[in-house]
């Protein structure tokens, strides 16, 4: 079925606390509308796990090494912004030559993210197809969420915690085995959701005063009534 137009070459970006369910939801909207998702926790590793020895951004005459940043994300703390952006903003450009609408999970992580890819963004969407989406949760929830939470080894699905899965092992998708990733323990949960209030909660300010509304969705409820709520807000804005 061919798409509306005004679906067509948009930057969908998806907000919400560890937790929220950015994971699930944005892989069922991506495959709803046709889009293609940029992951930026997959993204990241990808570039840690491809780097060269030495390697590094430049900006703004400072070097930032790509095994630093790898350091700190393996802490839970947020990777400095121009290696962030960087990163970000090469897939984006190939994509967009590609005339795809494109949705993000996972970036931008602080407003000095979003201010360093605002120009880019502007210029090769547009203001009115940049849609913001807010996955509203609990911090309770996405505590138990995130300790709870595994992905398979090989293609790294997202597996919903539900009383039907708790006792599995292999993922029920490709077979390989469920694992818990390393900054999914209490103590890194505790800091990512600190950082979360600090740096990633203020982005819903800062988008409505560029004139860019936030559509708030409870992320309370089952997968699929969560999802119900996203896929009305994004194909009615």
């Amino acid at each position: 079925m061919e798409l509306p137009q005004q679906l067509k070459e948009r930057l969908y970006i998806f907000l919400g606390a560890p937790g929220s369910g950015k994971g699930t939801q944005t892989l069922l909207l991506a495959d709803k509308l046709r889009l293609t998702r940029i992951e930026m926790s997959k993204l990241l590793e990808e570039r840690f796990l491809n780097a060269e020895p030495g390697e590094y951004v430049e900006s703004e005459g400072k070097k930032y090494y790509v095994a630093d940043q790898q350091k700190l994300w393996e802490s839970g703390v947020l990777n400095e912004t121009p290696f962030v952006v960087d990163t970000v903003r090469a897939r984006l450009k190939r994509l967009k030559r590609e005339e795809q609408s494109i949705l993000l999970d996972g970036f931008p992580r602080a407003i000095s993210q979003m201010e360093y890819l605002m120009p880019f963004a502007l210029e090769s969407f547009g203001k009115e197809n940049i849609i913001v989406l807010y996955l509203d949760v609990d911090e309770e929830d996405t505590i138990f969420r995130n300790s709870h939470r595994r992905i398979c080894e090989l293609v790294r699905h997202p597996i919903l915690y539900i009383k039907e899965t708790e006792q599995l092992t292999l993922c029920p998708l490709d077979g390989s085995k469920l694992i818990t990733r390393s900054f999914d323990t209490p103590e890194l949960i505790t800091t990512r959701l600190a950082t979360f209030r600090k740096e990633t909660f203020p982005l819903l300010e800062y988008f409505e005063e560029q004139g860019i509304p936030v559509h708030r969705i409870s992320a309370t409820g089952s997968v699929s009534e969560v999802f119900s709520r996203i896929n009305t807000i994004a194909q009615g804005v």
